[in-house]
């Protein structure tokens, strides 16, 4: 059995509408739009829907403010010129920006200003001269499905309250297990790697010993051991403590110069902690490790698996995206449909 982390997916849904380029230009710049108010000056937030039935007008100017705003920022952003980060020291961040939760409403155009000021000093990750491991280019079609799915503001419990969402939802898991190897299976969109390894370890434990959901710990024939690379996130040996082994259940296998986990070091791992009695259940691999994008032999770990009857996870979260890149896909994510 295997389980992929996979974090930052973002998907587009294609219509089969035809629009006209001048007429949606038309549409973003405005034309064909119900006229803008003066100003928002002194409008509060009772002072638009849904508060004011017959606010759309003053709505309408307030949320175009605030595009605006966004839109600055973003060619900021994209502006090499643009300073990264404004930064300041956090003392001097406090006196610069007022904080405190107020006993009045504030009016909209004072909200507006702090937008601005927030942008200001925030750093423009999708700066070109800006690079992180864990931080990457604002995309403007990912942001509009932002603000599509805000202004939805429904969940993904069921059909009835999310339509749309729930049959995407189910196309873009079946495309992900069709691209890892997987004709069918079950799949679920985490919050996170984190997360997502606490859900792996959660499935492994009751895959192996399906009683404990009733019966809890007492019921397992012996000391619980996960294994996982001495490289690997922190969250992984978090889930032995949230999940009851405790972290000194947790073993660290050894990598390598390229910090890849040594797969015949698992291996004497595993049989010196069965001959003492214990029951090795999980292992997680990691496809990308935080600090030095290690990818560990995922075939190699595989048929150790597979050999002592372990549940093979692997924490792609960071390097998960080669799933879409037939250049470097293998031999780094080799083995991963296992």
């Amino acid at each position: 059995m295997s389980k992929l982390t996979l974090d930052g997916f973002f998907f587009v849904l294609q219509t089969n509408s035809r629009t006209h380029p001048g007429d949606r230009m038309a549409s973003l710049s405005g034309m064909g739009t119900p006229k803008l108010t003066s100003g928002v000056g002194n409008l509060y937030y009772d002072s638009i829907l849904p508060y004011r039935e017959d606010a759309s007008p003053q709505t309408r100017e307030f949320l175009a403010r605030v595009v605006d705003v966004l839109l600055d920022y973003i060619q900021q952003v994209n502006d090499r010129n643009e300073k990264i980060l404004e930064f300041k020291m956090p003392e001097e961040m406090q006196k610069m920006v007022d904080l405190q939760l107020p006993e009045n409403p504030l009016p909209l155009k004072q909200l507006l200003e702090d937008c601005k000021i927030t942008l200001k000093h925030q750093v423009k990750t999708g700066h070109p001269h800006f690079f992180n491991q864990l931080s990457c280019g604002l995309d403007i079609i990912s942001l509009a499905g932002e603000w599509l799915t805000a202004a939805a503001n429904t969940n993904m419990f069921t059909y009835e309250i999310a339509p749309i969402f729930i049959l995407m939802e189910n196309v873009v898991l079946e495309k992900m297990r069709t691209m890892i190897g997987w004709k069918s299976g079950d799949s679920i969109l985490a919050p996170g790697g984190s997360v997502s390894n606490l859900y792996a370890f959660l499935a492994a434990r009751h895959h192996k010993f399906p009683q404990y959901k009733e019966k809890g710990l007492s019921s397992i024939p012996g000391q619980l051991v996960m294994f996982t690379s001495d490289q690997c996130h922190y969250s992984v040996k978090s889930c032995a403590s949230v999940g009851g082994l405790g972290t000194d259940f947790c073993i660290c296998v050894p990598s390598d110069e390229h910090g890849r986990m040594i797969a015949s070091e698992l291996e004497r791992l595993v049989r010196k902690h069965r001959d003492q009695g214990h029951v090795p259940f999980f292992v997680n691999a990691t496809s990308g490790t935080t600090v030095l994008g290690a990818f560990d032999p995922l075939t190699d770990i595989a048929d150790i698996c597979q050999k002592y009857d372990m549940w093979m996870h692997v924490d792609a979260a960071w390097g998960g995206g080669l799933l879409f890149s037939k250049k470097y896909r293998h031999p780094r994510l080799t083995g991963i449909e296992r």
